[in-house]
């Protein structure tokens, strides 16, 4: 039986994407290769991933290119968002499968199963962990822009925690081990509280 042509249209986008994925992995290592990111470098990202929308409107290239968006908004690179995009960019060359992945976030997590629909308007947000994304008031920025609302600790107006997709593998020890031991009381109350993955919620996003 042979496909049908949109069957045939759906796998070469596949690969498309796939192709895309790669060449933004070898792109990266080369950044990374002599552990200094130089503006030019960024910049060279930074047009690879308008060049490249439909691999980079995925995970985790989507990250990346908002985080660069955000970077050259004011046409510089500043010194911390030097150490923080080279802090994304060794993570996704050690990691082509994708940063998040490879810990236990699907397993020791209590992550929210089946994911859930993420709604921002009217909805209460808290992020926990180191985000991808950059840092937290970025994320919250963003959350607001969709008409939701943000709050640093856990409480019943919470609607969703947000696990940061570079948060360690031990993440019980880690800072937001709290957040999601606060989740799970109020759960036990009835408070029904999604814990999602940062890859989840980019997914999300307009």
């Amino acid at each position: 039986m042979k496909p049908t042509s949109s069957r045939v249209r759906a796998l070469q986008a596949q690969r498309r994407i796939e192709q895309g994925m790669a060449e933004m992995v070898g792109l990266v290592r080369g950044v990374v290769a002599d552990g200094v990111v130089s503006s030019d470098e960024a910049t060279r990202l930074a047009e690879w991933t308008r060049a490249n929308p439909e691999p980079a409107s995925r995970w985790p290239a989507n990250i990346l290119a908002r985080r660069l968006g955000r970077i050259f908004a004011d046409g510089r690179l500043d010194g911390r968002e030097r150490d923080r995009l080279a802090t994304l960019l060794d993570h996704l060359a050690r990691n082509p499968e994708g940063i998040g992945r490879g810990f236990p976030l699907a397993t020791d997590l209590p992550i929210t199963r089946p994911e859930p629909d993420i709604v921002f308007e009217g909805q209460t947000f808290v992020f926990a962990g180191e985000l991808a994304y950059g840092p937290t008031r970025a994320c919250e920025r963003e959350v607001l822009e969709l008409g939701g609302t943000c709050e640093r600790t856990v409480n019943r107006r919470t609607d969703y925690i947000v696990i940061g997709a570079l948060a360690a593998a031990d993440w019980s020890q880690a800072d937001f081990g709290a957040h999601v031991d606060e989740v799970a009381q109020y759960r036990s109350r009835g408070v029904p509280i999604a814990v999602i993955t940062e890859e989840r919620g980019a997914s999300a996003l307009p």
